[in-house]
């Protein structure tokens, strides 16, 4: 099930409105994540009633740590908070060969984990390519979002290819040194 645009702008804008202890916008957050969470946990856990269980349970959490957590994206938080819960069940109880290989591979939903990543990689990358001066972000921004040569760049500047080159290798080198943690997590 796709989440649209508007449906992700009401859920952060209701975990904002929960922070100020809003109950109608807690519930109608609730109505809007609890079926796809219970979902997910029934697919880790066997038993339904178990995973409605955990469902709850971190959902009443959630509630009652509003004020205390600094919370940046809700639905990851959500998500993750109900796998460790199921995985804990996991460990706690007593299960066969099968159910072990199943719990290893299950993950969560790879869009919900990516798409936190990927906002976060984007603010990093933005704020690197802010640092840089002037004319290097024109030249990284023509080459690396709108997909010019070094020539066509070059050309449009009017400044040799050389300088062009110099430019981009300068930005990626801040990048490489600024982002360097993310190679360890994405290889």
């Amino acid at each position: 099930m796709k989440e649209d645009y508007s449906e992700k702008g009401n859920i952060e804008k209701y975990a904002a409105q929960v922070r100020n202890s809003d109950r109608t916008a807690f519930n109608n957050l609730f109505a809007l994540l609890w079926e796809p969470m219970y979902v997910y946990a029934a697919s880790i856990v066997p038993d339904n009633a178990v995973a409605e269980d955990l469902v709850q349970e971190v959902w009443i959490d959630y509630w009652q740590r509003r004020e205390d957590v600094q919370i940046r994206n809700i639905k990851p938080y959500l998500y993750r908070a109900i796998r460790y819960r199921c995985y804990n069940v996991l460990r706690d109880s007593k299960f066969t060969a099968i159910q072990i290989e199943t719990a290893s591979t299950i993950t969560t939903p790879a869009e919900t984990e990516l798409e936190e990543d990927l906002t976060e990689l984007s603010k990093q990358i933005q704020a690197i390519i802010s640092e840089l001066p002037q004319r290097c972000q024109e030249i990284f921004t023509m080459s690396r979002i709108h997909q010019y040569s070094n020539m066509e760049i070059a050309e449009k500047l009017q400044i040799s290819q050389r300088s062009v080159e110099n430019q981009l290798s300068l930005a990626l080198g801040k990048l490489r040194r600024e982002l360097s943690i993310v190679k360890v997590f994405f290889f």
